[in-house]
């Protein structure tokens, strides 16, 4: 058997990426750190919980992609689903949440970023600007997020992420890039080229995003027979619960793990800011038109 497999390819391909995205990145986070006299706010890009969330996403991403996960999802559904799980939920949400873009700018060579930094600055009106304005819209992204991830799922297509590595490297790398962008908008990561949503809206964007995995496990639990024809299953002892049932599961129930916490922070993060508002003054709110009933005239 060769060494150099067409799998053994992507996985060093995977590998590469994945050390080269840290270390642009640690390299521009202690940049960014040089614009703070004292330590960042937790929400800067420069905070050491930027730097955990970000080095979490990239420990995870190699996790899907390097370790033996890599392989077994080419082997056993219940893998590939958890594959799955962590490239458009864990993964995208630990990245996105440390807010790396400013970061990874930065850890770019010179030249390249300061081309980046003053296309940025200067406005454009081009049709191609405004084509990709219009592609990364929340409701464009939702949209594609959702087919993208049911795209994947069809019997036939999916047969061919397992029969030819390239159409499984495709496939993860479409699933991740739409994750990414997705959870761009629930994180209202840098830059917010559309605005940013209020953090209710953000919840429900989040609350939306949850059920394209979960609707496949929830049809997969009622389909009897398996949809995928996977090299290798198992069963568990005394349960009717094989290799398919046991990816079904997982997609119907872990899949919206990532977006439920995520949800709560955003919640939390919203009570905390009401909190800390200042009190509305007395004289602003205690007048005599302030206090007349909605409807009724003086």
């Amino acid at each position: 058997m060769a060494f150099w497999t067409e799998a053994t390819f992507w996985r060093v391909l995977a590998t590469a990426g994945i050390f080269l995205a840290g270390v642009i990145y640690v390299r521009g986070w202690r940049r960014l750190q040089l614009f703070h006299k004292g330590p960042p706010p937790k929400e800067a890009p420069a905070s050491t919980r930027s730097l955990k969330f970000f080095i979490a996403g990239l420990a995870l991403l190699a996790v899907a992609l390097i370790s033996p996960l890599g392989y077994l999802s080419t082997q056993y559904f219940s893998a590939r689903i958890v594959q799955h799980m962590l490239l458009v939920a864990s993964i995208p949400s630990f990245l996105m949440f440390a807010n790396p873009v400013p970061a990874l700018i930065h850890g770019l060579p010179d030249r390249a970023r300061a081309r980046i930094m003053t296309a940025q600055a200067t406005p454009s009106d081009s049709a191609r600007h405004r084509f990709v304005r219009w592609a990364t819209s929340p409701s464009v992204t939702l949209l594609a997020f959702l087919s993208i991830c049911w795209f994947w799922y069809d019997p036939l297509i999916h047969a061919a992420t397992l029969r030819y590595e390239i159409v499984h490297a495709v496939e993860l790398l479409s699933l991740f890039a739409i994750a990414l962008l997705n959870w761009w908008h629930i994180t209202a990561a840098w830059p917010q080229a559309h605005g940013q949503m209020t953090s209710i809206v953000r919840v429900l964007y989040a609350f939306i995003s949850v059920w394209p995995i979960k609707i496949i496990g929830l049809v997969l639990l009622f389909i009897p027979h398996s949809l995928y024809d996977y090299p290798a299953t198992f069963r568990f002892s005394g349960l009717q619960i094989d290799d398919y049932i046991f990816g079904g599961m997982i997609a119907w129930i872990v899949s919206g793990l990532a977006y439920a916490i995520a949800s709560i922070g955003l919640v939390n993060d919203w009570l905390s800011r009401e909190v800390d508002k200042p009190a509305l003054p007395e004289s602003k709110w205690a007048t005599d038109e302030a206090m007349i009933a909605p409807g009724v005239k003086r």
